[in-house]
């Protein structure tokens, strides 16, 4: 791999290991909480949906309906052009849900990944991707969620649509980052490719598990979560949910984990 490469990868995880003691153990006075998370993964099309309709609110609303806790979102526009008003995308629906709010630009700062979550972000970062190829640039966000003390790894991207040369290398280079996650791993995306396709090599090692069809058996499709070996037996539930809003589905999961109980309540 790449010095400049390794060197992003390392400093990621320098920044999970620089706040490990944020999931330190908690007093005796605490108890272990079982806490059940619904993660969404969600490619928003900028909020335009199959029935041509630019809307904000009603995505929004749809998350809150499904009652989501943290949500990973793709077509993320930031004051990008008219197609979505110039409008701030991350801003209105994180003050729609209440949620904390990591955005990841990766063309200019007006378009990329969004991270919506229920519970504190701690640390976040949007690393850019391999583009062999100099098409439309890509990049992956690394987000450290704090959940009542316990501290997860939540990543979010969108591979590239264009390219098979340009997804293979950017698999390869999630491949090398999700071997050496620090914490319990949750990761959400639009990959543009089916675990039995190019995504295959990523699950191979077995460092993470795709839930939709390996777990759920609910069909393979290129909007997937994958976990880590620690947490696929976590994941109770799902579904895949079609509406108008975008072009593609929203995926959920359920999973149950224990946490210290002590921050995020």
């Amino acid at each position: 791999m790449p010095m400049n490469r390794r060197i992003l990868i390392l400093t990621v995880l320098m920044l999970a290991v620089s706040f490990a003691a944020l999931a330190a153990e908690p007093p005796q006075s605490e108890r272990p909480k079982t806490v059940t998370l619904k993660v969404m993964t969600y490619n928003l099309h900028h909020c335009e949906g199959e029935d041509g309709v630019y809307d904000v609110a009603r995505i929004a609303a749809f998350i809150k309906e499904l009652g989501a806790d943290i949500v990973l979102c793709q077509e993320v526009d930031k004051g990008f052009s008219d197609r979505s008003r110039n409008e701030d995308q991350p801003e209105m629906l994180a003050s729609a849900l209440g949620f904390q709010s990591f955005y990841g630009p990766n063309i200019e700062d007006t378009y990329g990944n969004l991270i919506l979550s229920r519970y504190p972000i701690e640390r976040a970062g949007n690393l850019p991707l391999p583009n062999p190829e100099d098409r439309e640039p890509r990049g992956v966000i690394v987000a450290y969620v704090n959940v009542n003390g316990l501290i997860l790894s939540v990543l979010d991207t969108h591979l590239c649509a264009f390219s098979a040369a340009n997804r293979k290398a950017q698999i390869a280079f999630l491949q090398e980052f999700l071997t050496k996650s620090p914490y319990p791993l949750l990761f959400g995306a639009d990959f543009n490719t089916r675990p039995s396709a190019q995504l295959k090599p990523l699950l191979d090692d077995g460092a993470v598990t795709a839930t939709r069809d390996a777990i759920l058996s609910l069909g393979e499709g290129i909007d997937d979560i994958l976990v880590s070996k620690d947490l696929a037996g976590s994941v109770k539930r799902g579904e895949v949910v079609e509406k108008p809003y975008s072009d593609h589905p929203a995926y959920w999961i359920e999973i149950t984990v224990d946490t210290p109980g002590t921050a995020g309540e």
